[in-house]
C-alpha cells in the first residue's frame, strides 16, 4: 500500500542543517514535511563549534538561550609554543559587528532536540522518523518523493526539495550530481579528557592551537571535558592511533615536559575530505550542508556553513513561494556554492596547513588591533552570510 501526501518544501535529513530549514520555513507558514531514516534524532556528533554568526541564526529561532546555558562561552583564541603563548585573539573586540562577540562550544547533538520541540509546535510542519529518501521525479512545478517509510512506500508532492542527508546524500546521487574533491591525507585522533590542562599549559584558552615545529595539537574546552586533537599521518593505522602509547608519544614530541598523559574519557579517529557538489541544485531540488560541501574540521566551519546554508535557501524558497518566483532559490543556491568555493574551502585549508610563515602572520594579526578584529571576523564566519544591518 501507498500512501501520499502534498505539502510546499520537502526536506530529506533532520540533522542541524535540515532541522534550522525546516523551523525557518515553518515559522513563516510554510507547509514543511522533514524525512529523517532513523528512527529519532542522530546522538552522533563531530561538529561542536557555534560562531558568531550562526548563533545570530539561532537566536532568531528561539534556541539559542538553552544553547548559552548549557554550552561553554569561549571569549579567547591563543596560540602557543612550549614555551607559552605568542599571540591571542579575544573575541568582545567583534562587539561591533556581532552581537554575539564570542565562540560557542556544544555537542550539535545538542541543538537538534530544541530544533525539534520548535518545530512540533507548528501545524503545518511534520517530521517523519523512519522514513528515508528513496528517489524522486520533477517537473518545472514541482517535485514528487518516494520514501520509505518503516517498510511501506510514502510518496510526497511538493514545491521544492532540500536534501540535507549528509555527505552520502541519497538525493545528491539521486540528482546525479557529482561529488569531487580529495581525501585530506592525515586523519583525525579526537582525544577526550576531564583533567585540568592549565596544570601543564598555564593560562591555556578555550580554543588554543600547540605549536612546536611542525608539530601541533589542538584543544578544545567543552562543558563537561576537554578535547585534544592530533593530526594521524595516513599510513598510521587506526588500531596504531587508538593506543595509549602512541597518544602519548605525539605529546611529548609536541610538549616535552607532559611527561604524565592526560586521563583519557574516550578517543576516535576520523578521515576528513574537501568536496563541493558540482551542483547545488537540480530543476526544484536542492542541496545544502555536508550534502553540499564537506572540509577539514580545524576551525569548526562546516556545519556552521550548512546552517547557513539552510537560512539562506529557506528564505529564498519563502519569497519564492509567496512571488511564485523559483529563480530566487537558484540564485540562493548559487550564492551559496560561490561561498564554499571562494571562502569555506580556502580557508578551513589555510586552517589546516599551518606552517611558519602562517605563524609569522598570527603574529602580526594579534598585534594590531584593527588586524585582529579582521582576523576573528573572517574566522567568526561573519562575512559568509547577508546578515541584517545592526541598528546604529
Amino acid at each position: 500500500m501507498t500512501a501520499s501526501l502534498k505539502t510546499q518544501v520537502i526536506v530529506a535529513g533532520a540533522g542541524p542543517v535540515g532541522l534550522v530549514a525546516a523551523l525557518i520555513l515553518a515559522k513563516a507558514g510554510v507547509d514543511v514535511v522533514v524525512l529523517e531514516k532513523r528512527a529519532g534524532l542522530t546522538a552522533a556528533s563531530k561538529a561542536s563549534t557555534f560562531h558568531p554568526a550562526t548563533l545570530e541564526i539561532l537566536d532568531g529561532l528561539g534556541v539559542l538561550t538553552p544553547m548559552l546555558a548549557e554550552g561553554e562561552i569561549v571569549k579567547r583564541i591563543q596560540y602557543r609554543t612550549p614555551a607559552g603563548p605568542f599571540a591571542e585573539f579575544i573575541l568582545a573586540d567583534l562587539a561591533e559587528r556581532t552581537p554575539f562577540p564570542f565562540r560557542l562550544h556544544l555537542e550539535q547533538a545538542q541543538l537538534t532536540p530544541l530544533l525539534l520541540a520548535q518545530i512540533e509546535e507548528h501545524p503545518n510542519a511534520r517530521v517523519l522518523f523512519g522514513a528515508g529518501f528513496e528517489a524522486l521525479t520533477q517537473d518545472e512545478n514541482g517535485v514528487t518523493v518516494t520514501a520509505d517509510r518503516d517498510g511501506e512506500a510514502l510518496t510526497i508532492a511538493a514545491d521544492y526539495l532540500l536534501g540535507t542527508d549528509g555527505a552520502r546524500s541519497a538525493v545528491r546521487d539521486a540528482l546525479g550530481v557529482a561529488f569531487d574533491g580529495m581525501v585530506y591525507p592525515h586523519k583525525v585522533l579526537r582525544v577526550m579528557t576531564s583533567d585540568d590542562l592549565d596544570a601543564v599549559l598555564p593560562g591555556v584558552a578555550p580554543i588554543t592551537y600547540l605549536h612546536n615545529g611542525p608539530k601541533s595539537l589542538s584543544f578544545l574546552k567543552m562543558p563537561d571535558c576537554w578535547r585534544i586533537i592530533i593530526r594521524v599521518p595516513g599510513d598510521v593505522p587506526d588500531e596504531t592511533a587508538l593506543q595509549d602509547g602512541w597518544f602519548a608519544d605525539r605529546i611529548r614530541e609536541v610538549m616535552p615536559s607532559w611527561t604524565t598523559p592526560p586521563t583519557v574519557l574516550g578517543r576516535d579517529v576520523y578521515g576528513a575530505s574537501r568536496r563541493v557538489a558540482s551542483h547545488y541544485h537540480v530543476g526544484r531540488a536542492f542541496l545544502a550542508g555536508d550534502g553540499a560541501h564537506v572540509t577539514n574540521t580545524r576551525g569548526g566551519m562546516n556545519m556552521n556553513c550548512g546552517i547557513h546554508d539552510a537560512q539562506a535557501l529557506a528564505q529564498a524558497m519563502i519569497r519564492a513561494l509567496r512571488e511564485r518566483r523559483p529563480e530566487l532559490v537558484v540564485a540562493a543556491a548559487a550564492e551559496r556554492k560561490r561561498v564554499a568555493e571562494e571562502m569555506l574551502i580556502p580557508r578551513t585549508d589555510r586552517n589546516v596547513a599551518g606552517g611558519e610563515d602562517w605563524l609569522q602572520k598570527v603574529r602580526e594579526l594579534a598585534a594590531s588591533r584593527s588586524s585582529a578584529i579582521d582576523y576573528l571576523a573572517a574566522a567568526a564566519m561573519l562575512d559568509m552570510l547577508e546578515r541584517p544591518a545592526r541598528a546604529a
